[in-house]
């Protein structure tokens, strides 16, 4: 746990309306400690979710270490319950620190609340292997986890993990491109934007003739040229869901890109049909024409994978995916928790300007030592 002045140094790079937002996400300390309160301060509850999340630390170490220090006198049941009410408040912090809100603004897509969804495996200390999958929804706004859920590893990607409602617009990629994951969102009045994939998502014409998509991305000659076409899901109970594909052709270096990708992840067993089709971009979605575009819907999809590589590299890193948690309010607070302490690092990585442990910045705080080195100076001269 971070000595008292080195998280002061730490504090300085939260956003300036840190405390603001904790009041505003319902996280209210009682400001008089002798009247019971084990927490006074935002600051100190922040500093010991951190702790917790971004060292791996379980509760009670994080409690014990907190009271060896002087840091705070609070058990690790009464930081369990901090954990499950300051979710909202960290994902808004993070929020600001990556300045998403304007990014995913609802009145810029059409009036939707976007939401990425993504899922990975878990595993336990000591665990040879998967131990379990959890499937994350983010809000893209403001990063906010809405969705979370663990699994066996048996339990595959499906937008059925998720509850949806009506203005909610799901981004996802191909291992959600199937028909129970459309009729999901469509049955809770939800639209939904997915990675076309093909195979799993068979699709049909107005007649309920097959949709050869195949055909239809080879009309696209040109590099960035963009077509859609209409068309429709029929579910197991005979439903026809009307949507539209997007397709959009890659430069000949995205499509090399993308080829050579799939070449690493399928080796000598990859089709040649496979490797054509990967010069292609090709969506489905069941949001209506007049209220986005399908240019608006391809930039959208991208900006989804930018997020999703972000979070992807917080996994790898920052240890993401080894999630101690069940409840749903503890995973979220404690997916905000890893995603503040990264956003945090990046910021002690690459500072606006210099603090300790910076030579320049040890000096520049510290009038004493600096007479201290130019006396030191002078006697070498």
């Amino acid at each position: 746990m971070a000595r008292d002045e080195d998280w002061a140094a730490i504090e300085s790079l939260l956003p300036p309306r840190w405390r603001d937002l904790a009041l505003m996400h319902g996280v209210r300390m009682k400001p008089r400690p002798e009247l019971g309160a084990k927490l006074s301060d935002a600051g100190v509850l922040i500093r010991l979710i951190l702790h917790h999340a971004c060292t791996s630390s379980s509760l009670k170490v994080t409690a014990a270490l907190a009271a060896a220090l002087g840091v705070a006198d609070i058990s690790a049941v009464a930081l369990h319950k901090w954990m499950c009410k300051a979710g909202p408040w960290l994902s808004a912090m993070v929020s600001e620190m990556l300045q998403t809100a304007a990014t995913f603004s609802p009145a810029r897509w059409a009036g939707y609340e976007v939401i990425a969804v993504d899922a990975t495996t878990v595993q336990r200390p000591g665990a040879t292997g998967t131990s379990a999958r959890v499937h994350v929804a983010l809000r893209l706004s403001d990063l906010r986890t809405v969705g979370a859920k663990i699994t066996s590893e048996r339990v595959g990607e499906t937008l059925r993990n998720f509850s949806m409602s009506r203005g909610q617009l799901w981004i996802a990629d191909r291992g959600y491109s199937n028909t129970n994951s459309i009729a999901h969102a469509i049955a809770q009045e939800a639209e939904v934007l997915i990675r076309f994939a093909f195979g799993p998502l068979p699709l049909f014409d107005k007649k309920g003739d097959p949709l050869d998509v195949r055909a239809f991305v080879s009309k696209l000659e040109s590099a960035k040229a963009v077509r859609e076409c209409s068309a429709w899901v029929h579910t197991d109970r005979g439903e026809a869901i009307e949507g539209r594909v997007v397709a959009i052709r890659l430069p000949p270096e995205k499509a090399e890109k993308a080829r050579a990708r799939l070449k690493r992840e399928k080796g000598s067993k990859i089709s040649a049909d496979t490797l054509r089709l990967a010069q292609f971009v090709v969506l489905f979605t069941t949001v209506p024409a007049s209220r986005l575009t399908a240019p608006q819907l391809i930039e959208l999809y991208r900006l989804r994978w930018q997020i999703e590589l972000g979070f992807k590299r917080d996994k790898s890193i920052a240890g993401l995916d080894r999630l101690p948690n069940f409840r749903d309010d503890t995973i979220q607070s404690w997916i905000a928790a890893k995603m503040l302490g990264v956003q945090l690092a990046r910021r002690l990585a690459e500072p606006a300007e210099p603090f300790p442990p910076s030579i320049i910045g040890y000096y520049a705080l510290r009038p004493s030592a600096s007479r201290l080195l130019a006396a030191r100076s002078r006697v070498q001269k």
